[in-house]
């Protein structure tokens, strides 16, 4: 079934990367659209879209079939696109000509956009409810999760979210989230307040340096470790997390 892309928000990183996700990084743009769109908002229309595109191909499929890679077992296709390309930024900007030249194959006449996610309970009291939507219940999209939710399913499988415990893609992906908001004219709960609060706090005790790079979470880490980006070792990388995870909580216990 075809991937629909969110290509409002995409152009605009691809415009101005550095105001957007900071560092030109798959990563980076990967957790920032988790951020953006997949807790706030769903695809509109998205059965009727999904029922119509069916026999298209998803963008899986795609990357699979055009470089034949049907070997490489659960491995996401950006692992294809990295084996191909010489360092992060030739990652970067291959990974995003995938997305145009899929986009561009398999076009389709609507307009892709996107919703806010809405509650099926209160949905459900809307008087028109019947006539504003013919889906089944369980195809209703689920209810927001708070940020407070998330933070605490993230604390116990990291991994699993942002593929390491580094704090850069956590970074790019509260920049998404926060910027949702904004866009979609949301007000920040107490609790996203004290977040973006500390967050913006954050300083580098060893260097006085700002610029369009040195982010709170580079900032973070360069007082506990030799550089403040990049791999480094997985037990030092998880020490930092949970100092953060530490630190974040006084903040909050304490505003």
């Amino acid at each position: 079934m075809r991937t629909f892309l969110n290509w409002e928000i995409l152009k605009r990183i691809e415009e101005s990367p550095k105001e957007y996700i900071v560092q030109r990084n798959v990563d980076l743009l990967s957790a920032f659209l988790f951020g953006y769109e997949d807790i706030i908002l769903e695809l509109k229309d998205k059965k009727e879209l999904e029922e119509k595109y069916i026999k298209m191909p998803s963008i899986e499929d795609y990357t699979i079939k055009k470089y034949n890679a049907h070997h490489i077992g659960t491995r996401n296709i950006t692992s294809i696109i990295s084996f191909i390309s010489e360092n992060e930024l030739d990652f970067y900007k291959n990974y995003l000509s995938l997305l145009k030249e899929y986009e561009v194959k398999y076009s389709i006449e609507e307009t892709i956009s996107y919703i806010l996610r809405q509650d099926k309970k209160r949905l459900k009291k809307n008087p028109n409810y019947e006539e504003i939507s013919s889906y089944s219940e369980e195809s209703l999209p689920e209810k927001m999760p708070s940020l407070n939710e998330l933070f605490s399913h993230m604390r116990k499988r990291f991994p699993m979210y942002f593929g390491n415990y580094n704090l850069a893609p956590f970074r790019a992906f509260l920049d998404g989230y926060f910027l949702c908001k904004k866009d979609y004219q949301i007000a920040l709960t107490p609790f996203e307040q004290k977040v973006k609060s500390f967050t913006k706090s954050i300083v580098c005790g060893s260097l006085e340096i700002e610029n369009e790079f040195t982010t709170w979470d580079r900032k973070y880490r360069y007082d506990r470790d030799w550089k403040s980006w990049g791999d480094i070792d997985t037990v030092k990388e998880k020490d930092i997390l949970e100092s953060f995870w530490k630190d974040m909580d006084a903040y909050i216990e304490s505003a």
